[in-house]
């Protein structure tokens, strides 16, 4: 039975940032309303510090009702409207601070941060790479870029981007496996392991490079390594249904298919939604000649989503080795519709 494999990767994570990143102001100013600002501000500065969110937000609004140009008191209300995920406010408070002071590296960043999050691919690359003129060792721009680049497919451009992250900050976990993701896209297995080798050489605990590792070992052929590393994801997050899924993925190129099935089982128990798993599945019940099994598989992975060609075009062959070639050939007439061409090869062949 072909096996559809599906090779899933969690390549990226926002990173942590510590936003409210400027200090306390000691004022010395003979101007009541700017003296009575800073105090406000630093008020601010020490609620958010100790995660009284909108109490910040209070006390810096009335700094800038007190202050007008207070480029900070703004730079930090938007820093914790970012906090709260309040995106589209946050963008004008760091459009106020840029307009006050065009060389803030942080406003900038953020408001890329900001743009990033609501989807505006084109407005965070520009800030990101306002950033990085000001400040040509700001590696946290220079990771966001790589992201943007990865996810339109410029893998390239985002190795260059990763390189720059790297090099500003060289003990950068997320940068190496997300490079490591960029290179694998372009097939360069090899590089790809040195990368995610590196990551973990930052942090081992990070289970998500370390089931990363695994699908580069996988697409290597190296079958033991890759178990190896699904293993040690699954040791560091027992929940981590992805790695079970790949390790089960792993067993079954590796032909231990009874294994196999149990992976797929526990990746099916930990999400009973996730319509890869019963594919998967279906495809070593297959392999042990277990062409009923495969169908109520394929018939589940089909429930959870109408339009999964992979397990229609499944579902046909365990069809025909059950000698049903009408039901066969519809599965592989509806694979082909939704543009799985296997689907359209195995139709001419047998059917009609």
């Amino acid at each position: 039975m072909k096996k559809i494999k599906l090779c899933l990767q969690v390549a990226f994570l926002l990173i942590s940032t510590n936003i409210i990143a400027q200090d306390v102001i000691v004022g010395d100013t003979s101007a009541l309303s700017e003296g009575k600002a800073m105090e406000l501000y630093n008020s601010g500065i020490n609620q958010a510090n100790s995660h009284n969110l909108n109490g910040a937000i209070e006390s810096f609004t009335q700094a800038i009702e007190l202050f007008p140009t207070f480029e900070k008191a703004y730079f930090n209300r938007g820093s914790v409207k970012f906090q709260l995920k309040d995106y589209k406010n946050a963008i004008l408070d760091f459009d106020k601070a840029v307009e006050i002071n065009p060389d803030s590296t942080n406003a900038h960043f953020l408001r890329g941060r900001s743009y990033y999050e609501l989807g505006n691919s084109e407005a965070a690359l520009k800030d990101f790479n306002r950033a990085t003129e000001i400040d040509p060792t700001h590696a946290d721009a220079y990771y966001y870029k790589g992201t943007i680049y990865f996810l339109d497919n410029k893998f390239k451009e985002a190795i260059a981007e990763y390189d720059n992250a790297i090099k500003n900050k060289p003990d950068y976990a997320y940068a190496f496996n997300d490079r490591g993701s960029a290179k694998k896209q372009l097939n360069d297995i090899k590089g790809a392991i040195k990368d995610y080798e590196k990551a973990l050489m930052v942090d081992g605990k990070l289970s998500f490079v370390h089931n990363n590792l695994g699908s580069a070992y996988r697409a290597n052929g190296e079958y033991e390594l890759a178990i190896k590393s699904y293993s040690k994801a699954i040791f560091l997050n027992e929940n981590y249904f992805i790695a079970y899924n790949n390790r089960g993925l792993a067993k079954l190129e590796k032909g231990d298919y009874k294994d196999a099935i149990k992976d797929f089982d526990e990746t099916i128990m930990l999400n009973p939604k996730y319509a890869y798993a019963f594919n998967n599945r279906a495809s070593a019940k297959y392999k042990l000649k277990d062409y009923e099994g495969a169908v109520a598989d394929c018939d589940k992975a089909i429930s959870l989503d109408k339009n999964y060609a992979a397990a229609y075009l499944n579902r046909g062959i365990a069809y025909e080795m059950l000698r049903k070639e009408d039901k066969a050939c519809e599965d592989w007439n509806k694979a082909a519709e939704l543009g799985l061409k296997n689907g359209k090869a195995f139709s001419q062949q047998i059917c009609n």
